[in-house]
């Protein structure tokens, strides 16, 4: 996001669609001197479903790697909505993962 814009948002292409149900978030808090805490007031993930944007998962300041598991859902787009508490936010990290079942892992 530019200076001083009070929401943005990321996009992740993945050129086409793909099946996931884990999404992840990472910010680099600690970093640096000047990036003590997160600067996130509140974030969404959404999937494109061809028509629409669909919230997936999102929350209020994340800890600096947050991941969500989701119900497994099938697209090319994913964005990360954005709303900073103080300065611009910056994301270290943005994941899009198709995690095996745990039922397939007993």
């Amino acid at each position: 996001m530019d200076e001083g814009q009070t929401s943005g948002w990321l996009e992740v292409d993945l050129t086409k669609p793909e099946s996931f149900n884990a999404v992840a978030l990472v910010e680099p808090v600690g970093r640096s001197d000047d990036y003590p805490k997160s600067r996130i007031r509140n974030y969404r993930f959404q999937h494109w479903d061809g028509g629409r944007w669909i919230t997936l998962a999102g929350g209020e300041t994340p800890a600096p790697t947050t991941i969500h598991r989701i119900p497994r859902v099938k697209s090319r787009r994913v964005r990360l909505l954005l709303e900073p508490i103080d300065g611009m936010p910056h994301i270290a990290d943005i994941g899009v993962y198709d995690e095996p079942d745990q039922e397939a892992l007993r």
